[in-house]
């Protein structure tokens, strides 16, 4: 059964992900929005369900480890894998939107910082997870007002409203689905070796819930979407901790492993901070760049499964 999950929500994720980017960049086109916005907003959404689901869910039952680990580790791969694999398929330009870059970058930096020295001593109060849902909604407002500023001119494309409409919210919810059933399926393959839950949640369970993003992402790079490819993952890693852990653990404040705290979240923050004024100064990521946060990527899983816990 659990193999089966497992093959499941593949299948799930890779229709998801084709329908969202289909749906969603076409709405861009007909509403004059950019693809970046979508990515941040509409695809950014869509994709972190999966988080959104597992991470409360796991912080109502107490498993705070799992549901802190989950969003943390979604979005170390969310930057390194997701970033990686995408610029591989085909080299990443958002030359003309360095400032609005820039400025989510930063959007998903603060989150990280408020973690780092709200929950030092290894525990996540409703306190603090009120303050990282009031960052995400002041994302929220920026995201949308930055759309309504810089509305184009709104484009003819082939297919109606409703079936693009259609089409985006049935990719959300494949994908969502997708990645319910891969989680559960590979929780309890791994669980069956004995496997932490910390650990649990930074790889597999991460990786598993990442996979929406990477899906999307690589779907809308191959399709030359790069904007929208970046999009989701600045998006989706605001929204993983702003909404995904402010929510969890306004719902179950509960103690968390300090390791996860002291050294997988300033991990995040060093390669959001490396990615955002490094790797995209230029506005680009090539193809070189992108192996490169694939072998980044894969030292970190092995420091993850080393370390244990």
């Amino acid at each position: 059964m659990s193999y089966l999950l497992v093959l499941v929500g593949i299948a799930g994720l890779g229709f998801g992900a084709m329908w969202l980017v289909d749906g969603a960049s076409r709405l861009a086109l007909r509403l004059g929005m950019s693809p970046l916005v979508v990515g941040l907003t509409v695809v950014g959404f869509g994709t972190s369900m999966p988080e959104f689901m597992v991470s409360v869910l796991a912080a109502g039952r107490g498993s705070g480890a799992l549901s802190v680990g989950n969003a943390v580790g979604s979005n170390v791969m969310n930057l390194l894998l997701v970033l990686g694999a995408a610029a591989v398929i085909r080299e990443i330009s958002v030359v003309r939107r360095q400032g609005e870059l820039n400025r989510n970058i930063l959007f998903g930096l603060l989150p990280a910082i408020a973690l780092l020295v709200g929950a030092w001593a290894g525990f996540i109060s409703r306190w603090l997870a009120g303050v990282l849902l009031l960052m995400f909604a002041a994302f929220i407002w920026s995201a949308l007002a930055e759309a309504r500023h810089n509305r184009g001119a709104r484009q003819v494309v082939s297919g109606s409203l409703s079936r693009q409409v259609g089409l985006t919210i049935a990719g959300m919810v494949v994908l969502s689905l997708g990645a319910e059933s891969l989680v559960r399926g590979g929780t309890a393959l791994a669980r069956g070796f004995g496997v932490s839950e910390a650990v649990i949640g930074l790889t597999l369970v991460a990786f598993g819930t990442s996979l929406p993003e990477l899906a999307a992402s690589v779907m809308a790079a191959a399709k030359g979407e790069s904007e929208m490819s970046v999009g989701n993952v600045l998006g989706s890693n605001v929204f993983n901790l702003g909404l995904v852990v402010g929510s969890a653990f306004l719902v179950r404040p509960s103690q968390v492993p300090t390791y996860i705290i002291r050294q997988d979240i300033p991990l995040l923050a060093v390669v959001t901070l490396v990615l955002g004024f490094g790797v995209l100064r230029d506005g680009r990521i090539s193809r070189l760049e992108g192996i490169g946060l694939l072998m980044v990527f894969a030292g970190y899983l092995a420091f993850v499964v080393v370390r244990g816990g």
